[in-house]
């Protein structure tokens, strides 16, 4: 048995970053391959960020003080974003695994978000990435070429 990678891949560090309340932005066009297909997806400001997971269909489940998140970064053959949630840890634990990955999605990067004590629940899509709220930590992280075994906490 072998580990096969999914092909998808981003070849461009796209700059994520804050947009206004829940959006993102992005500061750089996004050269993808997805199933073989080049796409190009231009850089974007205040891009509307989804409320349900691109892989389960469900809503995002909400991280909560004294968690860590995961939140992979998507782009579709169209250019839309998809975003995929991964694993909730306890806060000083190892680092959360990224969720499964889609063959008709290319991963761009991922999102960590981290509730300290005296954080409000958050929620991918409905809560802020300004700002961010009180006692929540958002790192962003670009990937190009593919995505690491699990995200880098440092």
């Amino acid at each position: 048995m072998f580990h096969q990678e999914n092909a998808n891949k981003c070849f461009t560090k796209v700059g994520m970053a804050a947009g206004t309340t829940s959006t993102l932005t992005t500061a750089n066009a996004a050269q993808l391959s997805i199933m073989g297909k080049s796409v190009l997806k231009a850089a974007t400001s205040n891009q509307v960020t989804p409320t349900t997971d691109a892989i389960t269909g469900a809503a995002f489940t909400p991280i909560t003080a004294g968690r860590t998140g995961v939140f992979t970064v998507f782009y579709d053959a169209a250019g839309a974003l998809k975003v995929g949630q991964g694993q909730i840890v306890e806060n000083g634990t190892l680092a959360p695994w990224f969720c499964p990955q889609d063959n008709a999605l290319a991963p761009v990067g991922y999102i960590l978000v981290r509730c300290n004590t005296g954080a409000a629940a958050w929620a991918f899509g409905t809560s802020n990435l300004t700002g961010p709220p009180s006692n929540v930590v958002i790192t962003y992280v670009d990937c190009a070429g593919g995505m690491p075994a699990r995200p880098q906490l440092s």
